[in-house]
């Protein structure tokens, strides 16, 4: 073996369980560099005068025992279990809420909506059981799996600002957990009755109750030996195995787990091929704006977030941080999180974005005119999200493959450029330390999404 080290790049929690995987393993042959003054990437908190805001809301839930388990242990007595209280809030009907996720709780609808809901998903039965799904798109699943009536009143809407972009411009192989999709039966006893089973991988979900979302990443860094921070690489030479930061110091490799942005790939190596390099440049995602708010009004609502898909509201999504642990505000206040989703083709509106989320607050009665605002914090998330345009497997795959013949492995959300949770970031960062650890430790390394279940 060379003498040259292994290196991850990037110290959020694929690449802190990346390494705490190979320590695991007995090796200790690798170091980890990251460019921030602290661990956990986009998983960590701010406090301010007592708040404590997520850099983007963030819960806790594992479908893999191993990695669910790690997380336990990690968090050991700063754990909560909670049930989910997500709604959809309707300023056409009202101010009406409905449980999340909509197209498994239509009770308390209009009744026309609901008729139109229900006549839709039979229509989109009868076309799957005649062999018609055969969606090439994001909005023809929608419509082809739930109906028209349900894609058009919530899901595509919604879609649309989310996303940033047509539905119709993006594949649906990143649905998975992510869309709840649940069976016809389920449908329509939602469809009676507010009183059901609630259905999605976020049911039931975990927090910690001390240090917001952060207190995972943190806790897993002080198990991790090796960690560089404050070190920005600012090129990577392959075919010489050297890594360049910031200030100016080179550092030899021998094998590489590789966690930030996959679009970066084009700005950091010099030697990319061009057809690889035009696969970055056309990778997509979006940003979030997420705009946090102190109110001094204790408890101002029992949910933990609220979805919000119409027009004249410019967040999709606002959540509520003292209801995941009340340690997330002082004694006697509330705060509010909105995400507010940008991108290339929908520009963010720096000057009015404030004045604007604040309005809708009002506008959906979350807070009163005579609520006092005392603290204002926002956030810029970029990327946040990958955009799974059509082209997004074919151009993933071809810089995947690249960069494998080069013995560079992909780990987390941006590494492997997937709608990963946390839990998944994990699980990623470990099967890349298991491939790097050589033969019999492998999932299906062609798989991105590989998990080695125990």
């Amino acid at each position: 073996m060379s003498d040259r080290q292994d290196v991850i790049l990037g110290a959020g929690l694929a690449g802190l369980t990346a390494a705490y995987t190979l320590q695991e393993l007995g090796n200790d042959h690798w170091q980890i560099y990251d460019r921030e003054e602290r661990v956990g990437g986009h998983a960590r908190s701010v406090e301010i005068d007592g708040y404590v805001f997520d850099f983007g809301p963030h819960i806790l839930f594992a479908a893999d025992p191993e990695i669910g388990a790690l997380i336990r242990e990690l968090l050991g007595t700063n754990f909560t279990a909670q049930s989910r209280e997500a709604f959809i809030y309707h300023h056409a009907f009202g101010g009406l809420f409905t449980r999340f996720p909509f197209q498994a709780h239509l009770h308390g609808l209009p009744a026309d909506i609901v008729l139109d809901c229900l006549s839709g998903l039979v229509r989109a039965v009868e076309g799957q059981a005649r062999g018609d799904f055969e969606p090439q798109n994001y909005e023809e699943w929608m419509r082809g799996f739930f109906g028209n009536g349900i894609a058009e009143h919530l899901m595509i809407p919604y879609a649309r600002k989310v996303w940033t972009v047509e539905p119709s411009e993006m594949d649906f192989a990143w649905i998975g957990r992510r869309v709840p999709t649940p069976d016809v039966e389920r449908i329509l006893a939602g469809a009676l009755s507010n009183d059901v089973t609630q259905v999605g991988a976020t049911a039931h979900f975990w927090y910690p109750k001390h240090g917001g979302i952060e207190a995972l990443p943190r806790t897993l860094g002080e198990r991790v030996r090796n960690v560089h921070l404050r070190r920005e690489v600012e090129r990577i030479e392959i075919s010489s195995r050297v890594l360049t930061f910031g200030d100016g110091e080179r550092v030899e490799f021998d094998r590489l787990i590789y966690t930030l942005p996959l679009s970066k790939l084009r700005e950091l190596v010099p030697d990319l091929p061009d057809r690889v390099r035009d696969a970055c440049s056309a990778l997509r995602y979006q940003g979030i704006y997420c705009l946090n708010v102190g109110i001094d009004r204790p408890r101002i609502s029992d949910h933990h977030w609220v979805y919000f898909y119409e027009d004249g509201f410019p967040f999709h999504r606002l959540s509520f941080p003292a209801n995941f642990t009340p340690h997330n505000v002082p004694d006697g206040k509330s705060s509010i999180s909105m995400e507010i989703a940008f991108s290339d083709v929908r520009p963010l509106d720096r000057d009015r974005v404030v004045d604007d989320a604040i309005t809708a607050l009002r506008k959906a009665g979350i807070i009163h005119a005579d609520d006092r605002i005392e603290l204002v914090h926002a956030e810029e998330i970029l990327p946040a999200y990958v955009i799974y345009d059509i082209d997004h497997a074919t151009n993933v795959g071809l810089i995947r493959s690249w960069l494998a013949e080069n013995d560079i492995e992909l780990a987390g959300r941006f590494g492997e450029w997937q709608y990963f949770n946390m839990d998944h970031a994990m699980s990623s960062g470990r099967e890349a330390a298991l491939r790097l650890a050589g033969p019999g430790r492998r999932s299906d390394p062609g798989r991105p999404d590989a998990v080695r279940r125990s």
